[in-house]
């Protein structure tokens, strides 16, 4: 846990060495410049994105991190604690899984014309973008991770719990709507570790960390993602300046190694509508917004009989190319 202002100060060089993290923290930040790493406050104010004449008060100020965020420095609440936890797991998850694709994509497919291109800086719903050898985009895809097992799968949608995985409907609409507009076939790629969860992930992170990604909900200003983004980053990318180096390399390892699928948007509005109050048990439920609160309306699929394995997937896209899959992916058969 971050113990005083000192702390706080180096911790955000550490997580944000090149550029400034969001306001009101950036003040924080080009105080560290000058304080921790003797740069002129000229030139920190600058790299900063503030005036001069505020880091001089910040400077001269007896308490400034009362100057700079409105309060001293908040205690972690325990329930804000597990909150930030589970968070930055997550996205540790998501980015290990996004890792771990290109990765298999990339050993399977060799070099042919086909590229991936990483697509999550545009923040949308969509991971990766593919293009051909004349520069032309062919689909898109979005990664889907599931760790938590849905233990009534077998009473409420007649699945196996182990071989349920469920997909929001709103998705499902919004990924065929995408393809259609486009006319560029969408796709979600599924894997998933039972057990892994943000939680358990989120535990081995280091608690100032998980402290520092928490400050701006405690103090309400904002830059929430920014803040676990960064955090993400170092964890995933030098793990080893954290002590999680074993750690991290385990998740990758696993992910990997775990059971991939492919599901096209085309498919998954297919057997939605087909299994409509199967397999969506949000719509046989009464009142269920007040039984479920929070909860999505989601569809669940069979791992085994309605998606495909990404290894098939990629050895038709790799022997036979775009032409192979075009059909299959418009009638839904993937």
């Amino acid at each position: 846990m971050l113990t005083g202002a000192d702390e706080l100060l180096g911790l955000l060089l550490a997580v944000f060495p090149d550029e400034p993290p969001p306001k009101p923290f950036n003040v924080v930040w080009a105080r560290a410049l000058v304080s921790n790493q003797g740069v002129e406050p000229t030139i920190a104010a600058r790299r900063a994105k503030m005036l001069p004449r505020r880091l001089a008060s910040i400077l001269e100020a007896q308490d400034f991190l009362t100057t700079s965020l409105g309060s001293s420095l908040p205690a972690l609440e325990s329930d804000l604690e597990v909150r930030t936890r589970q968070s930055l797991g997550q996205l540790v998850i998501g980015n290990l899984a996004e890792r771990a694709f290109e990765e298999i994509y990339r050993e399977s497919i060799g070099t042919t014309e086909l590229e991936l291109r990483d697509d999550r800086g545009a923040r949308g719903e969509t991971d990766y973008l593919v293009f051909n050898g004349q520069g032309r985009q062919v689909f898109r895809i979005n990664i889907k991770f599931h760790g938590a097992l849905f233990r009534r799968a077998s009473e409420l949608v007649g699945l196996d719990p182990e071989d349920c995985f469920a997909l929001a409907t709103y998705k499902i609409h919004a990924a065929l709507n995408r393809q259609d507009t486009e006319h560029l076939p969408y796709l979600f790629v599924i894997v998933g570790i039972r057990g892994l969860t943000g939680l358990s992930v989120g535990e081995s992170v280091p608690e100032d960390l998980v402290h520092l990604a928490a400050l701006p909900r405690s103090l309400r200003t904002g830059g929430i993602r920014q803040f676990e983004d960064r955090i993400v980053d170092l964890l995933t990318v030098r793990p080893e300046s954290f002590g999680l180096g074993s750690a991290i390399k385990t998740y990758f390892d696993q992910i990997k190694g775990a059971d991939w699928y492919v599901l096209s948007a085309r498919r998954a509005d297919r057997l939605l509508r087909e299994n409509l109050y199967d397999r969506v048990f949000a719509l046989r439920v009464p009142r269920f917004t007040m039984n479920y609160r929070a909860a999505e309306v989601d569809m669940h699929f069979s791992l085994t009989k309605d998606l495909t394995p990404l290894t098939d997937f990629l050895s038709i896209l790799r022997d036979h190319g775009m032409p192979g899959l075009v059909g299959r992916l418009e009638r839904g058969t993937l």
